[in-house]
């Protein structure tokens, strides 16, 4: 169940320290594969109302509909959904008999001032999902993207696809400040390239072991998005490298250095011009995101109470287990 009491500390020390965060997640939240096996129904039912219920209890304002969700099948779903608060969205997944949207397409949150406008889209959910027909999550996700962009101050799509599509998320869906997705196990790193003005794409890495954690400061409504941690992971690291470069000897000016050696000479200087050229990028632009991923491991303390309610449930679980 994912160290749902570590996911609990990790938001309440947000919250605690006077930061409201906005919890998301992108889809294949309720069940670990795309089929439930008629052996392990009932208890894979109950995994996922106990994972629906400490959602709850960590306060997640939005699910996006993944492939997993419709592990129990469209019905099954639509009752899990039924017992719980947590908003779930998709723009283009449709009811097959009445040709309307089954869930919301997206949810508006405000927090400290700002318009968060949140779209939910998959390219997973396979057409043999009983009841369920799946438009094209391209079209549909630009579609209330642009929809969207004059009532909102930052957009954030969530994708449920595979790694494969993640190179061409931001030119696809451009109308996007933030992207977050599932459907795999690849984890963004900080220094990861993206597109210099975004939208910026972020991926969890594997089975609930981090949080991407995303920080928004918006000052000027009218200009860019920049990723400020990327920038700040790069400086450093360029810095680090010329460093090493310098600790051959360094009572020798690095010119004299390496006078016979001139690649190492050039590339000393590009790393010069580019740690320069990124320092005034971030001097001047005013709004921007500052990305982290928050380790689930040891370092985050269990809260006693979540500790508590999920080995509890777990203790069900597999008793349900043993007597299927």
């Amino acid at each position: 169940m994912g160290g749902l009491s570590r996911k609990y500390t990790a938001v309440n020390t947000l919250r605690s320290g006077g930061v409201d965060p906005i919890i998301l997640d992108a889809g294949d939240l309720l069940f670990p594969a795309n089929k439930i096996n008629k052996s392990n129904y009932k208890s894979e039912i109950f995994r996922a109302s106990t994972i629906l219920n400490g959602f709850e209890k960590i306060g997640c304002d939005v699910v996006n509909v993944g492939q997993y969700e419709f592990a129990s099948g469209y019905k099954q779903l639509r009752d899990l959904i039924s017992s719980t608060s947590i908003p779930f969205i998709s723009a283009n997944l449709i009811d097959s008999k009445t040709k309307k949207l089954i869930f919301k397409p997206y949810k508006l949150i405000k927090r400290g001032g700002i318009t968060f406008g949140v779209i939910g889209v998959t390219d997973l959910v396979p057409d043999s999902i009983n009841g369920v027909t799946i438009d094209d999550y391209e079209i549909a996700g630009s579609s209330y993207l642009k929809a969207m962009r004059d009532k909102v101050d930052v957009t954030i799509l969530l994708v449920n696809s595979a790694r494969s599509t993640y190179k061409d998320l931001p030119r696809t869906f451009s109308d996007a400040d933030i992207i977050f997705t599932s459907g795999s196990t690849f984890l963004t790193r900080p220094m990861m390239n993206q597109r210099e003005e975004g939208p910026y794409v972020f991926s969890c890495g594997r089975e609930g072991r981090y949080l991407n954690q995303v920080d928004v400061s918006l000052v000027d409504r009218t200009s860019t998005i920049i990723n400020r941690s990327y920038y700040e992971a790069k400086i450093t690291y360029l810095n680090k490298r010329m460093d090493r470069y310098r600790d051959k000897d360094p009572s020798v000016p690095i010119a004299k250095l390496y006078e016979d050696q001139p690649a190492i000479l050039d590339m000393i200087d590009t790393g010069r011009k580019d740690v320069l050229k990124m320092k005034n990028i971030l001097s001047k632009r005013s709004n921007s995101i500052q990305f982290q991923n928050i380790s689930m491991d040891s370092g985050v303390s269990d809260d006693p109470n979540i500790l508590e309610y999920i080995n509890d449930a777990l203790d069900k679980y597999s008793k349900m287990v043993d007597g299927q």
